[in-house]
């Protein structure tokens, strides 16, 4: 039950995202893993910064299209949808362009903004109602 109340607050933080301070932390998570891949190659960095940003999208997705269900089913769906977009946009950037570090970036960011956008959506839909 803690465990269920620990995560339900995590993902109101998140989802409420003020002043975009998780927004932004997204961003300098995808600098962090851009740093690390470029110079560092630390495997402790990149697991830690790339659990960061899988949660806060995550989060951001589960939210935004999965409102009726509880926060672990929430945040479990987000991730699974988190995947297949990252998927998607990784394919197209490799198709358009090279999905090298700074394809990974592009993919990155972009995926990023679409889940902070889409979270900001609905949350502005939510105030209105």
């Amino acid at each position: 039950m803690k465990n269920s109340s620990v995560l339900m607050s995590l993902q109101n933080q998140i989802t409420r995202d003020q002043k975009f301070a998780f927004t932004i932390l997204s961003y300098i998570t995808i600098l962090l893993i851009f740093v690390n891949m470029l110079l560092i190659n630390s495997p402790a960095i990149g697991v830690v910064t790339s659990a960061i940003y899988l949660l806060i999208n995550a989060t951001y997705l589960g939210h935004a299209l999965f409102r009726e269900e509880n926060a672990f089913v929430k945040f479990m769906l987000g991730l699974l949808l988190l995947t297949v977009i990252l998927g998607l946009v990784g394919w197209a950037v490799m198709i358009l362009y090279n999905l090298n570090i700074i394809g990974a970036v592009m993919v990155l960011s972009i995926t990023s903004s679409f889940a902070s956008f889409l979270n900001k959506k609905v949350k502005s839909e939510n105030v209105g109602q």
